[in-house]
């Protein structure tokens, strides 16, 4: 019976003194899913038509969500700004795309799309993977 306590009771310290952050690792994986939709959804083919009002205020939900992120990460990071960067860099690539479908002013081809969707998932694959080495690595590098 105390090996079971001691068992959960070293457990659960291990959970508090990580410094994962599981709310970090949420913001890349809702940001990824909602960056790919927004994507998707004006993309030729799409349900979607593509309308300027629409366009704008997904971006300014994104921006908003994105803001959220890097706020929450920034009050979180380290000395070496890694989540604070990442996050940043995410955000930029959401600003891109939006500044270039509202500069087009149409849906994107499938072909780009594809493409780019491919970069953009593998940029936040590795977001989510330097926020799950965290788990490993030492604190404060």
């Amino acid at each position: 019976m105390i090996k079971y306590i001691l068992l959960i009771f070293l457990t659960g310290c291990s959970l508090f003194v990580s410094h994962y952050d599981a709310t970090r690792h949420e913001n890349f994986t809702k940001l990824q899913a909602f960056h790919t939709k927004f994507i998707d959804d004006y993309t030729k083919g799409s349900h979607k038509s593509w309308q300027m009002d629409a366009v704008k205020s997904n971006c300014d939900n994104g921006d908003l969500r994105f803001r959220e992120a890097f706020i929450y990460a920034k009050s979180r990071d380290n000395a070496n700004k890694s989540g604070e960067r990442a996050v940043g860099n995410l955000w930029e690539q959401f600003l891109a795309d939006c500044e270039l479908s509202l500069k087009k002013g149409k849906l994107f081809s499938s072909g780009w799309s594809e493409q780019h969707l491919e970069e953009i998932i593998q940029n936040y694959t590795h977001a989510i993977s330097g926020e799950l080495y965290r788990v490993s690595s030492p604190k404060g590098k």
